[in-house]
């Protein structure tokens, strides 16, 4: 079974049928009702690794990776598919200044209406918003210079930071490049590494390493193994957006 998503947190499997059931057998947090959906569920494992169920009657389960996050803002959620959401971060501060928006998958759509995008469409505001990342096509830099004196810092005829995140879907979204069916979660983005823990998926019994980093804002990342880091390293690529208001954290099904 080849997912970058699951994999980034240790979801390793032979198939999907065979994480499906060790999820549920696991035990998966519900919801018993909400409105055109026959299922919305998730299975949080004790490493914070998470995947998560949505199902639209008459229609196929949807399977998300996701990831329990130590980092929290206060934010503006613009849900506006059954999975895809507009996150605009503010600072916690008594100015509570715009920090970065991007598109995030989020595995609760429960705690958001659904809105439009377009202006005046509406929004959720959520005090405490878990945001993380998942890693998907990276590359580990030793520190900031050697990352500077990489062609990775350089797209194009753009710089990039060691710190940075762009949301390509966003940009087209506001270019009106894309539809909203296009849109996705990617992230581009670098950030420092702070600190790195080696945690265990009990339900794969597979590593993956949850790092806590310094980007444009700070964020929490899902690293496959493969790519080891440690404090001081650049992380660059592609990463999936992941969001949460802590459902799964606070409901029992």
């Amino acid at each position: 079974m080849k997912s970058p998503q699951l994999h980034a947190v240790g979801f390793d499997f032979k198939n999907m049928d065979a994480l499906i059931k060790a999820a549920f057998d696991g035990g998966v947090r519900g919801v018993d009702s909400a409105p055109g959906f026959s299922l919305i569920g998730a299975y949080t494992d004790p490493s914070g690794a998470r995947v998560a169920f949505q199902q639209r009657k008459n229609q196929p389960a949807v399977v998300l990776a996701a990831l329990r996050s130590e980092t929290i803002y206060r934010a503006q959620v613009v849900r506006f598919s059954d999975q895809m959401a507009r996150v605009a971060l503010y600072s916690s501060g008594e100015d509570g200044s715009l920090l970065t928006q991007f598109l995030a998958l989020v595995d609760d759509p429960i705690a958001y209406e659904q809105h439009s995008l377009s202006e005046g469409g509406g929004f959720s505001i959520i005090q405490a918003l878990q945001v993380g990342a998942l890693a998907m096509d990276v590359q580990v830099f030793a520190d900031e210079a050697a990352f500077h004196a990489s062609d990775a810092s350089r797209v194009g005829s753009m710089l990039m930071e060691a710190k940075s995140l762009v949301s390509p879907s966003l940009m087209g979204l506001q270019s009106a490049s894309l539809t909203i069916e296009e849109a996705g979660p990617t992230l581009l983005m670098g950030a420092v590494v702070e600190s790195v823990e080696v945690r265990r998926n009990e339900l794969s019994e597979v590593n993956f390493q949850y790092v806590r980093a310094s980007s444009i804002v700070d964020i929490t990342i899902a690293v496959p193994m493969e790519h080891p880091v440690e404090p001081g390293n650049v992380i660059h690529g592609t990463f999936y957006a992941v969001a949460n208001a802590g459902t799964w954290d606070n409901n029992a099904g």
